[in-house]
């Protein structure tokens, strides 16, 4: 079976009837004339992309925390060495 083309605004619709409004899945598949499976499929996608999003932002923050402090500890040693001679 060839897959179908749903242009990207569709699928935002969907999506946002039922993250923002609280539509079922099949009550926004009904009003916007799709199957309801392939609303639940578009959800869940939004869902696990952004739950994975906010992940690698935590990662990334962390990342600079730690090069932040592996600068200061770098900076320490070289006075450290500095004073000993």
């Amino acid at each position: 079976m060839r897959t179908k083309f749903y242009p990207e605004e569709l699928r935002a619709q969907a999506v946002r009837l039922v993250v923002e409004r609280k539509f079922s899945a099949a009550e926004a598949a009904a009003q916007l004339g799709l199957r309801s499976e392939v609303v639940r499929v578009w959800v869940r996608r939004f869902r696990s992309l952004k739950r994975h999003g906010n992940e690698i932002g935590q990662l990334q923050t962390r990342s600079r925390e730690i090069v932040m402090e592996h600068e200061a500890l770098v900076r320490l040693a070289v006075q450290l060495m500095d004073r000993s001679g």
